[in-house]
């Protein structure tokens, strides 16, 4: 595939990634005033978590499996190795430290395989603690973009 190829499909990502970023951050206003010092959550504020944790894990995937995967194909790094796209991601200056890309990804993971409801309570504080550093992310790919010149903006 060419250059101007791989850089259409990346844009196509980072604007998807985009939408859905703002989308979670709907979702995090929604949801970061919830008390989760009371015994139950109501039915409520249990949907609000329940749709932003949805949007993060969606944001996430699209963050790791398309837009970082996308810049390595562009700028021609090797792909074949997860661990490589996300420590690349710190070495463009996305995050301090790409652990903390893992922690990401993993809660993502975690959430989809959680059920018992006091463990999810954990999982969704998680959540609403990543999300700020999650957008701060896709701010910088944004920024990174813009100065590498991939994408056209209006």
């Amino acid at each position: 595939m060419k250059i101007e190829e791989l850089k259409r499909i990346f844009c196509e990502n980072l604007e998807l990634l985009n939408k859905n970023a703002q989308w979670l951050l709907k979702s995090y206003e929604k949801a970061e005033n919830i008390d989760f010092s009371k015994k139950e959550l109501t039915d409520e504020e249990l949907e609000v978590l329940e749709t932003l944790s949805n949007r993060f894990g969606r944001t996430v995937d699209i963050l790791i499996n398309k837009v970082l995967r996308g810049l390595d194909l562009i700028e021609l790094e090797d792909v074949s190795r997860k661990l490589d796209v996300v420590i690349r991601a710190e070495k463009r200056g996305f995050v301090r430290d790409y652990r903390i890309l893992i922690e990401i990804k993993d809660l993502r993971k975690e959430l989809v395989h959680e059920y018992i409801q006091e463990n999810l309570k954990e999982k969704f504080k998680e959540v609403l603690e990543k999300t700020p550093i999650l957008i701060e992310i896709v701010r910088k790919i944004n920024e990174y973009s813009k100065r590498m010149n991939y994408c056209q903006y209006d």
